[in-house]
């Protein structure tokens, strides 16, 4: 064939190769896709498995199953309130004190009933938040839920006694107060001052992370202020800050770090009439291999 004939028979195969094969994203990239079905199907999965999780929970305490408990609490998991006269003190219950009291008291008739899911957020696909209602006793409970070794698990769960007489313009100062807290323990973290965020913290408080080994991590409040001296705190100005306020004495705040690809569901409760950092929970969205 002459060499303008195998130009032309080229040229004829390069225009008819559809058009969807030239434009094929290659299958490795696909999962940055939002829409990409293999996301839309581990999303759906991921839902639903902490939905069972929420009724395992529910169910267990209702009929005071200590077995389902201890199936969807994490060995570190706590209870934290402020169910105290004047909330003057903060309550934390761990897992086995927790369920013996369960199972000391017998089922609990109507726990469950006119319960709601009102809140479901992830991140990272290893971390969610649960917010749960109960609106004929104005209530609400919050959890914090981690992926470990391909499994959701329970790690907390927070809530705030309803203080009759609440007014919107409490809340709003509420909201100022929290959102400020928060401002100024970054602030204080990226100048190194232990003192400042020693102040911040309840002596209870501990984070809960995901390595970049995507291995689960626990810090107190004692190792955590010692590590700040030798670390590189920034404040990224483009953080995404979600509170969530409960009777003017609870907070949950979810403040996502673009510039890190990480997120962190941070308790804040009213102690004595001070806003207390209690708690961090923090994933990233990349793990080393």
């Amino acid at each position: 064939m002459p060499w303008n004939g195998m130009f032309v028979l080229s040229l004829c195969l390069v225009l008819f190769v559809p058009l969807h094969a030239q434009d094929k994203v290659p299958e490795t990239l696909n999962p940055k896709f939002i829409f990409h079905p293999d996301n839309v199907v581990q999303n759906t999965e991921d839902y639903a498995e902490i939905y069972s999780v929420m009724g395992k929970y529910y169910q267990g305490v209702e009929m005071a199953q200590p077995d389902l408990l201890d199936e969807v609490f994490h060995e570190t998991w706590f209870m934290r309130d402020t169910d105290t006269p004047n909330t003057a003190t903060l309550n934390i219950e761990n897992k086995s004190k927790f369920i013996k009291r369960v199972q000391d008291h017998g089922p609990y008739p109507g726990y469950a009933s006119d319960r709601v899911f009102a809140t479901v957020g992830l991140a990272n696909g290893n971390l969610a938040f649960v917010r749960v209602n109960k609106a004929p006793s104005r209530s609400a409970t919050s959890f914090v839920l981690f992926k470990l070794n391909g499994k959701w698990t329970l790690m907390d769960k927070v809530w705030a006694d309803v203080r009759e007489g609440s007014q919107t313009v409490h809340r709003s100062l509420a909201y100022t107060a929290t959102e400020s807290l928060l401002h100024s323990y970054f602030e204080a973290l990226s100048t190194y001052n232990v003192e400042k965020v020693s102040g911040m913290l309840h002596i209870g408080w501990d984070k809960k992370y995901l390595n970049p080994k995507g291995q689960l991590k626990t810090i107190s409040k004692t190792e955590f202020l010692k590590t700040i001296p030798g670390q590189q705190h920034q404040i990224d100005f483009n953080q995404l800050f979600a509170i969530e306020l409960y009777h003017d004495n609870l907070a949950v705040a979810r403040v996502d770090f673009p510039s890190t690809n990480s997120t962190s569901f941070f308790t804040l409760f009213k102690i004595n009439g001070v806003w207390k950092i209690t708690s961090e929970r923090s994933s990233s969205g990349h793990f080393l291999d």
